[in-house]
This record gives C-alpha cells, sequence and structure tokens, in this order.
C-alpha cells in the first residue's frame, strides 16, 4: 500500500492544512478505493498519523490471513509443479520425459502406501512416509520385469528428493525427508559389456559389402556415443590429419528429433584411423550415387550417417539394426553402445593411457573412465601379476 502527503487551503484561514490519503485495494468494477485524513497543521504530523494507519491497515490484513490459511498443498501436486516450473527449465527435454515416467511410479500408483504418501500434504509429508513408499514400489510388477529394478526405485528416490530441495528452498519445508533414508537395495551396476578382438573381427565380416559397415568402423574407431554418431556431418573431417570433431548429438525425444551438444557440453577432437577413414571414404562415394538418384528429392543436411535421402536415421532403429548384426556374429548381450565399449577396454588393454581414452570417448574426467572399466579388464590384472613376477625374477 501506498499513500500521499498534500497541502490545502480552507476559507477564512490564511494558514494552509496537510492531509494523507492511501489506496486501500479496488472495488469490483475494478477502480481504485482511497481513505484518508485531513486538517493537520503541520506536515510532520500528517505522515506520522498516515504511517499509523497504514500499520492498521497492515495489522488487519494479517489478521485476516492468520483466520484463514491458504490451503497447503499437496505431495503430488508439488511433484507436479516442481516439473513443470523448475525442472524442465534446467533440463533437456529427454531428462524431462524420464523424470516423467519416474514421477508416474509416484502420481499414477494405486498402492495406499505410495499414494497415501503423494496424496499427504507437503508440511505433513516425513521420512518414515517416504521409506515406506520407497519400500512397497520394489514389489510393483514393472511393464517388462516382475518388479521395478532397485536401481529404478533408486532413481525416484532422487528425483522426490530433488524436488523437496527445492521446496526447502523455498521455504515451504524446515528440511528435506528424503535425506538420511537407509536400508534401501543396492542398485545393480552393469557391466560395460565390450567386444573382444575376436567378436570385433566376426562383427566386422557379418557387416562387410553392408550399409552398416562404416558405421560399425567408425563407431568401433572412434567410440562415439550413438547419437553423436547420427549428427557426425562431413565438414567435421580432417581428411589429410584424419582429424574427427564431434560437437553435437542427434536426441530422439516423444516430440521428434533434435540436435543438442554433447553430454560433456564440450566439443573434442582427435584422430581416426586409417581404417576408418577408408570406410568414410567408400561411404562418402555411395552418397554421391545416392544424391544423383534422388535427384531434388534429396534432403542435404551433409550427414555423414543418413538414409538414402539424406534425411536423418532413427536413433532406436539404428540400435535394433546393430543388434541384429551382433546376434548374427554370434555375439550375445551386445548393442551399439557395447562398441564404444570395445574401443575404450580394448584401446587401454593395449596400453594407451587413460586420460587419452577418456578425452577421446569424451568423459568429463579421467575418474569416470577409470569407474566403468576397471571391472572390464581382467587381463590387465593378470599381466600386473606376471609383470610383477618379472620384476622380482630380475632383482633375485
Amino acid at each position: 500500500m501506498k499513500g500521499s502527503v498534500t497541502k490545502y487551503r480552507i476559507k477564512a484561514s490564511s494558514r494552509p492544512r496537510w492531509r494523507f490519503r492511501v489506496c486501500v485495494g479496488k472495488d469490483g468494477g475494478g477502480r481504485y478505493l482511497y481513505e484518508g485524513r485531513g486538517g493537520f497543521i503541520k506536515e510532520a504530523d500528517c505522515e506520522k498519523a498516515m504511517r499509523q494507519f497504514l500499520a492498521e491497515i497492515s495489522a488487519r490484513s494479517n489478521d485476516l490471513r492468520a483466520a484463514t490459511p491458504a490451503p497447503e498443498i499437496l505431495f503430488r501436486d508439488w511433484l507436479q509443479k516442481w516439473l513443470d516450473q523448475y525442472a524442465a527449465h534446467k533440463c533437456q527435454p529427454k531428462t524431462m520425459e524420464r523424470y516423467r515416467q519416474l514421477a508416474a511410479y509416484v502420481t499414477n500408483s494405486t498402492a495406499p502406501e505410495i499414494s497415501g504418501m503423494a496424496d499427504m500434504p507437503l508440511s505433513k509429508l516425513a521420512r518414515k512416509h517416504l521409506k515406506l513408499a520407497l519400500f512397497t514400489l520394489l514389489q510393483v510388477k514393472a511393464q517388462r520385469r516382475e518388479h521395478i529394478s532397485p536401481r529404478t526405485v533408486r532413481h525416484i528416490g532422487g528425483l522426490l528428493s530433488s524436488a523437496l530441495s527445492e521446496a526447502v528452498e523455498l521455504e515451504l519445508l524446515p528440511a528435506n525427508p528424503m535425506l538420511g533414508i537407509k536400508g534401501l537395495p543396492a542398485a545393480e551396476k552393469p557391466e560395460a559389456r565390450a567386444l573382444n578382438p575376436a567378436e570385433i573381427r566376426a562383427l566386422r565380416d557379418v557387416c562387410r559389402n553392408d550399409w552398416t559397415f562404416p558405421l560399425v568402423e567408425v563407431a568401433m574407431a572412434a567410440g562415439c556415443r550413438r547419437g553423436e554418431l547420427l549428427a557426425l556431418r562431413w565438414t567435421d573431417i580432417e581428411w589429410d590429419s584424419r582429424i574427427l570433431s564431434v560437437s553435437r548429438s542427434l536426441e530422439q525425444t516423444a516430440s521428434g528429433l533434435r540436435i543438442k551438444t554433447t553430454k560433456s557440453k564440450k566439443p573434442r577432437r582427435f584422430e581416426l584411423s586409417k581404417s576408418a577413414i577408408t570406410a568414410l571414404q567408400f561411404l562418402r562415394d555411395q552418397q554421391k550415387e545416392h544424391r544423383r538418384l534422388f535427384a531434388g528429392d534429396y534432403k542435404d543436411l551433409g550427414l555423414i550417417f543418413c538414409q538414402a535421402n539424406g534425411d536423418y536415421l532413427r536413433p532406436d532403429l539404428i540400435s535394433q539394426v546393430i543388434v541384429r548384426r551382433l546376434r548374427k556374429a554370434g555375439i550375445e548381450d551386445a548393442s551399439l553402445h557395447s562398441l564404444r565399449h570395445a574401443n575404450a577396454t580394448n584401446l587401454l588393454s593395449k596400453g594407451v593411457p587413460v586420460a587419452v581414452v577418456s578425452a577421446r570417448l569424451g568423459h568429463a574426467d579421467p575418474s569416470i573412465t577409470n569407474r566403468i572399466y576397471n571391472h572390464a579388464l581382467p587381463a590387465d590384472d593378470k599381466r600386473a601379476a606376471d609383470e610383477w613376477d618379472e620384476i622380482v625374477g630380475s632383482v633375485q
């Protein structure tokens, strides 16, 4: 509320008077309503009276708010609000799709332990309610599994914790009740399935003389992620030095395909093998023929890996095609991402420094490379033991 002090004159007096006026709101028609008093001889007395009047109005407003408290927000409503108003501004579309899937396990559940927690006022939510709901989720049937995996339940817990942390920051909660929850089963840590040299040869033999050969060859030689491969352009290659630049990624979302930055949000440059360059030269000549056949219908996006008409390849379909080629080569439990693991594992086994492999893969830090591939190098463990035997033998 704002007020103003003005001077005015009255008849039969040579001395001016002072009055104040305060805006107290609007009427039903949207017109401003004012209250005030006048007749003050001194301006200072008028200003003092106005301040007292404003304090009285403020006190009445506070009393009214205390008498009619605002309805408390339910946890399910807060979770939805957090997704729409806070997470959506920070996260990539694909991440938001996953967040909404995880949130649906809570908001759409019919289990009383979960739905009761979701329908609880935010301020009443306690650690015991969250813990009971998370343990109940471990018994819920998943779409393609008997139960939701511990890994997924931990991801749900992380999502709930992020939403509650935002509530704490906005002073809707005094503390995050998710903090300190213990006893959840450890998440299953999938091992990096890499192809050994024999499997690499088998896959190359299956894909040879096939349109997938250049893709497989570059995927194994460069160790790029799927989206990075499908976003590569011919201008990303420096032919003389065999340098490849990786600066973008193709992402598939529910609303379609989009180009985004790499996972680390940093471009990287590294040298390709001669075999990969040879495969790319063959693919470039093949694309020239496609461009001629499609003529005006060719969609020239400058892509290295694309459909015959030049358009983007769908990531999910490419993954399915590569899995079929892997199975044809007699390789089970592997995927397109296994080609990235094959690059890293075999380079590390040959003694290439972790820092070099990490930079080629686009990891934010070499410690990530160590964590992912440390358990995937049993041959290196044996070699270390053999090398130590040689060291000990040499000093006897």
